[in-house]
């Protein structure tokens, strides 16, 4: 029984991390360390310094102060083993040069059958749920320099136990060639210079207990609280556009408690107002991807954008989809 105990806490322990394949995954909120949207991905996740549309906003809030128009967006990712991964957004300017959004994400592991501590099936099926619901706020304070934060509630789900949460993200955006001249921005060889700078996980952790557990599936089992702790992750971006702005690098250097140092590059050229090409690299391997965008109304642009993901651990690769809306 004692094993049988310690099976469930590490079931417990290890389920907001399931979407990990890699031991520097292992930890609490590893579905949050992964690229969310087509357009970052293809990029090789490289975003912190861009993060001018939805799928920026789990990469730098901050970045979204930039936003003039009201914007929906959406994504998919389709994962190996059953693993599930998604999220929606949605922002709109207010007063003052701000913007308020709603973000969610939505993360989940495939069903795996339980085993005693012989090996045994017991059956029934193991699976865990994850979702995280924020409200962000951003502002342009100065036109150099745009704050953004989000205050997330984080609620997570296996079989009689569950774990939730409350954190924030905090993040800033440097406008730089905002602090030039008109006339000297328009002659520098690079447009739109963006330097962000973010901190997440701030305050997120969950509390498994897995006495419900215990009594439904054992009789006289004792259940045992476990505590996970979401890794504070530092990041800081730049970005840049060059070739009369059809082309955009950015680059990422990232750091989380009790993990390695991590490299994200990316880039995204302009072919036409309709269709663009991305290119990136990370520590999740090499990416591409395309982007199209449509203008059903005067006012409206209709993004699709589609990205191809190299698998870690020989996970095999991995294809994410989104679709954007500004109006």
């Amino acid at each position: 029984m004692k094993k049988t105990v310690v099976l469930t806490l590490m079931l417990a322990s290890l389920a907001a991390s399931t979407l990990a394949v890699e031991g520097d995954g292992g930890y609490a909120g590893a579905f949050l360390q992964m690229p969310l949207g087509a357009r970052p991905t293809a990029m090789g996740g490289a975003y912190v310094g861009v993060s001018d549309d939805a799928a920026g906003a789990i990469f730098n809030p901050g970045g979204l102060a930039g936003m003039t128009h009201r914007e929906f967006g959406s994504s998919y990712r389709i994962m190996t083993l059953d693993r599930k991964l998604g999220q929606a957004a949605i922002f709109l300017p207010i007063q003052g040069e701000a913007i308020l959004g709603l973000h969610w994400i939505y993360a989940a592991s495939g069903s795996v059958p339980e085993r005693d501590q012989d090996g045994a099936l017991l059956g029934r099926d193991f699976s865990q749920t994850t979702h995280q619901f924020s409200i962000l706020f951003a502002k342009r304070f100065e036109p150099w320099l745009g704050v953004g934060a989000n205050m997330s509630y984080l609620y997570s789900r296996l079989p009689k136990i569950s774990a939730n949460s409350v954190g924030f993200d905090i993040g800033g955006m440097l406008f730089v060639n905002e602090l030039m001249d008109r006339e000297k921005r328009d002659l520098f060889f690079v447009q739109d210079l963006k330097i962000g700078l973010v901190m997440r996980n701030i305050t997120k952790q969950f509390r498994w207990n897995s006495e419900k557990y215990m009594v439904e599936y054992y009789v006289g089992g004792q259940g045992v609280e476990v505590t996970d702790k979401f890794p504070i992750e530092a990041a800081l971006g730049v970005s840049a556009r060059f070739l009369n702005r059809k082309l955009l690098v950015a680059y990422d250097a990232v750091k989380a408690e009790r993990q390695s140092f991590k490299i994200r590059a990316g880039a995204e050229y302009q072919v036409s107002d309709q269709f663009s090409l991305r290119s990136g690299y990370s520590i999740y391997g090499f990416a591409a991807g395309a982007g199209f965008a449509f203008h059903p109304r005067p006012n409206q642009t209709l993004g699709i954008d589609y990205a191809f993901s190299t698998g870690r651990a020989d996970a095999g690769s991995e294809h994410l989809f989104s679709i954007g809306l500004k109006f």
